[in-house]
């Protein structure tokens, strides 16, 4: 699409150059060498379009239709420039709103799952449960440690992700062990 668009600058840019540009300056020149003429007498403007769009002058009308081309180019390619800037910028924006979003619909189902497990460590018997529990309340942690890591990204290290189809996906494996390290040697007020 891109160098569609492209052709398309260039070949708008190679048109102008011809039929305007390449005639105006042909006026131009004519207007200036000669004795002072009235700039709205229309023969001269008929007389000039003729010599301008002649045989004779197709390499002179070649010569601006390249240069309007190569504009035109230059053109194109600044103004895809500036659109895929700001195709990016939404789509990084939209994905900083969606980032929010989920993050927090999943810290307040988080917050409750995390705090019901720790609330019911301290009033079981059995062992096991207590155990099972201590693992859900893990996961929980471990699931707020991502949301965490994944808001202060400054950086992006890619690994991949393979299931039905391959895709990226972004590294954390680094700062989540060392977030989850660091709970692990202050344990907060829940842990039993």
């Amino acid at each position: 699409m891109r160098s569609t668009s492209l052709i398309w600058f260039a070949a708008a840019g190679a048109i102008v150059g011809y039929l305007l540009v390449h005639p105006f300056a042909m006026l131009a020149y004519m207007l200036n060498p000669q004795p002072p003429t009235w700039a709205m007498d229309l023969s001269l403007w008929e007389r000039q379009m003729r010599v301008a769009f002649s045989a004779e002058m197709l390499v002179m009308g070649g010569a601006f239709a390249l240069l309007g081309g190569v504009a035109g180019l230059g053109l194109g390619a600044w103004h895809l420039q500036r659109v895929e800037a700001r195709c990016r910028l939404a789509a990084l924006q939209t994905l900083q709103e969606l980032m929010v979003t989920l993050a927090h619909y999943i810290r307040n189902a988080n917050q409750i799952i995390g705090g019901y497990s720790a609330h019911m460590q301290k009033h079981l018997d059995q062992p096991e449960l207590r155990e099972q529990l201590q693992l859900i309340h893990r996961a929980a942690h471990q699931i707020e440690e991502v949301i965490n890591s994944l808001e202060s990204l400054t950086e992006m290290d890619h690994s991949s992700y393979i299931g039905p189809w391959e895709t990226k996906m972004i590294d954390l494996k680094q700062t989540l062990q060392a977030r989850l390290e660091a709970h692990l040697q202050a344990p907060d007020k829940h842990d039993v």
